[in-house]
């Protein structure tokens, strides 16, 4: 049992959720998006619109199964152990891709200060260092890792919002025109689109995997789900209407950092660098966010016998360090495996994989919903909104493309014989 005063409170559980939505994504996914044009604008409402109704299932079965283990008690409860098993297989692989981006973005926007590290074989060193870092972090109790989120949170919303205020002074109108500037249908541009940007929602269940180490869960894990939803959602909108109001698509294609250098235009270097910090910051309190959930998941199913018992042991600080050092292990071997690409291509790569995974998850918890209301028809009121939801999973997960699809099924399966082995072997 946790002690509790080992446990964070409602602000830091609301950061959490905020922290681990804000970090990578919105800071470099307009380099990804730039070859779409203003056209992509309608991903992020799109995305931002399902991630609020997601918000609300999430808050919902966070309140019937309060203390629970997240999402591998919410897919147990539908389809049974070794589906809940597989799909959360599937949602921590994704979380090991995602922190491995993260780490990569923090080099990205580190290119600013120190442009060596664009060398390949500097900026895989440095994001290994990154790793080492929070880990040490982690290490040090839920404590140490709430305060971490809770400024870096705070820190990182400034240059958004510092975004939107300059955007919208220097404000081009013809940065939005055309529409489509890709050789996409406008459909398919909208689709790719919407498929990234819904990357950066994914963490809308970041309050519910811990749920053990938040204090008054049932309360505090409902209110950080959705409170967090809706104000990132905002923030996403208005910094990404403000950065392509500052700099046109093709100069956001051609930069390492975006956001630091639409600073760069309006105020010059010194806002350039201060951008470029911002972002350094957003990334690796994201990061620190994901490893609570990197090392979470893998004990709550040790501790549900499906993964070797060595992921829930526990240092005196009630952190499974033996999780923390194994885990990182293979972040580290997938950042090392993409040493060949450049900067951008591994951050596209990783994501478009990892939003796979998660939106499995997400959508075995939809489709659970659904199949609520065919048992019985009581809960057409309140789970209704899961056939929309179910609709847009479908289309994201098309998507993503058959490569990361095929990955992300190839990962998938290798769950299989892992809990078969757990379950009757080990």
């Amino acid at each position: 049992m946790h002690n509790i005063d080992n446990k964070i409170e409602f602000r830091e559980s609301i950061t959490l959720v905020i922290g681990n939505m804000i970090g990578a994504g919105i800071f470099m996914l307009p380099i990804s998006l730039s070859e779409y044009g203003s056209i992509s604008l309608l991903g992020w409402i799109i995305s931002g619109l399902i991630a609020i109704a997601l918000a609300k299932i999430f808050k919902k079965l966070s309140k019937k199964y309060p203390g629970e283990s997240g999402p591998f008690t919410y897919t147990n409860v539908f389809f049974g152990e070794f589906i809940a098993f597989v799909v959360v297989w599937g949602y921590w692989i994704s979380i090991l891709l995602l922190n491995a981006s993260l780490a990569i973005a923090v080099t990205s926007y580190s290119t600013v200060f120190v442009p060596e590290l664009e060398n390949k074989y500097y900026n895989i060193s440095f994001s290994i260092l990154v790793i080492f870092i929070i880990s040490i972090i982690s290490f040090r109790g839920i404590k140490g890792i709430g305060n971490f989120q809770f400024y870096t949170t705070a820190i990182k919303i400034i240059p958004l919002i510092l975004t939107v205020i300059i955007g919208f002074l220097f404000f081009n109108l013809e940065n939005f025109f055309p529409l489509n500037i890709s050789t996409k249908t406008d459909f398919e541009a909208i689709t790719i689109s919407t498929t990234l940007t819904f990357f950066a929602f994914l963490g809308i269940e970041s309050a519910t995997v811990p749920e053990e180490k938040i204090k008054n869960p049932i309360e505090n894990v409902s209110k950080s789900t959705s409170y967090g939803v809706f104000f990132t959602f905002i923030l996403y909108i208005l910094s990404s209407i403000a950065l392509i109001g500052i700099l046109s698509p093709e100069q956001i294609q051609n930069s390492n950092a975006p956001f630091a250098d639409a600073g760069g235009i309006i105020l010059g270097d010194y806002a350039r660098y201060l951008m470029a910090f911002f972002a350094i910051v957003s990334a690796l309190g994201c990061l620190n966010g994901w490893t609570l959930l990197q090392i979470e998941l893998p004990k709550n199913l040790s501790k549900n016998n499906l993964f070797p018992k060595i992921f829930s042991k526990e240092n005196s600080n009630n952190m499974p360090i033996s999780g923390l050092v194994i885990s990182n292990i293979i972040v580290v071997s997938l950042i090392t495996m993409n040493y060949s690409k450049d900067l951008s291509n591994i951050f596209t790569d990783l994501i478009l994989t990892s939003t796979f995974c998660t939106l499995i998850l997400y959508l075995f918890l939809t489709i659970g919903e659904i199949l609520l209301i065919f048992k019985n028809k009581k809960y057409l009121k309140t789970n209704f909104i899961s056939i929309p939801v179910f609709v847009f999973l479908v289309w994201m997960i098309i998507g993503v493309g058959y490569e990361s699809i095929l990955l992300g099924l190839l990962l998938l399966s290798i769950s299989i014989p892992i809990y078969f082995y757990q379950k009757y072997y080990a």
